[in-house]
């Protein structure tokens, strides 16, 4: 009780004619972080003090920065089997939509992961991959309709899976994620392959595995594919281009095309925000 009174406190000297006042009240709102977060919500949202709503708005999107970026500080730490690209991808999501909820998401691909099973039951994972990769295209893209997004590839939405399960719509990176995590929910030997210019996907069953392509509705590749995708894009052919990628790369790829998207679009704080995070992943 007495830490709510004095978060409410804090935020009336919010709008304070003194700044000073407004500086202190802000730092000790910081430092309170997280207990602080729904008075601050729900002081942006009233039609009282405008000075209030906009230092409320403005602190609580600090405090919701900041977790953010010891949650990724914390997932960096973490070995790359140990950590959760679902939960990862999810977490990088939050930097386009702070007040996240991912419950209906997971749902989501819970539902489109059972679809799955039942159209693939009594298969069998290591003989029979052209057969369900058959059956998982038919469900993400014929009956479910995800795309690739060719009209708009630059939307910073396209790298978020919460706007790619709602919209339907994704880059080849995400579209692969959507297929990796149904993957893990259906145990299939599906795993990312971080091709330079244009993440694909690769059903690893020797010796009947399959390179396949998520952004062109899962059409299958040969490694010959593989490597014209790159002589036409001018950029050499290496083995290690068809490497499995670790959840450590595909975070730190997706973070890199946002880190794109935002420097074009002259956003500095996204861009210096995921900059620091990148560095995390990716020391220089």
């Amino acid at each position: 009780m007495r830490e709510s009174g004095e978060i409410q406190a804090l935020i009336t000297l919010l709008g304070d004619d003194d700044t000073h006042v407004r500086e202190v009240a802000r730092e000790r709102l910081l430092q309170i972080g997280e207990p602080a977060t729904a008075f601050l919500h729900a002081a942006g949202h009233t039609d009282g003090d405008g000075k209030v709503r906009i230092q409320a708005q403005n602190v609580l999107a600090q405090i919701r920065q900041d977790d953010l970026i010891s949650s990724f500080y914390l997932l960096s730490l973490l070995d790359d089997e140990q950590i959760d690209l679902e939960e990862a991808a999810f977490l990088l999501a939050r930097f386009g939509y702070p007040h996240l909820d991912v419950t209906p998401y997971r749902q989501e691909l819970d539902r489109l992961a059972n679809h799955v099973a039942q159209l693939i039951k009594g298969l069998s994972p290591d003989r029979e991959p052209a057969r369900i990769l058959r059956y998982m295209n038919q469900i993400i893209f014929e009956q479910e309709g995800f795309s690739g997004n060719i009209e708009d590839y630059y939307d910073p939405d396209n790298s978020f899976l919460n706007c790619v399960l709602e919209r339907r719509t994704g880059i080849p990176i995400t579209l692969s994620i959507i297929y990796l995590v149904l993957a893990r929910r259906l145990r299939l030997p599906i795993r990312g392959i971080n091709l330079p210019i244009h993440f694909i996907c690769e059903y690893y069953a020797p010796p009947r595995s399959l390179y396949f392509d998520p952004f062109h509705k899962g059409r299958t590749l040969t490694r010959a594919d593989c490597v014209m995708l790159l002589q036409q894009a001018r950029l050499p052919f290496q083995e290690s281009c068809l490497d499995p990628a670790r959840p450590r790369n595909i975070i730190a790829r997706m973070i890199r095309n946002l880190l794109f998207i935002y420097h074009h679009h002259d956003d500095h704080d996204k861009t210096e925000t995921l900059g620091r995070v990148l560095n995390m992943f990716e020391p220089a």
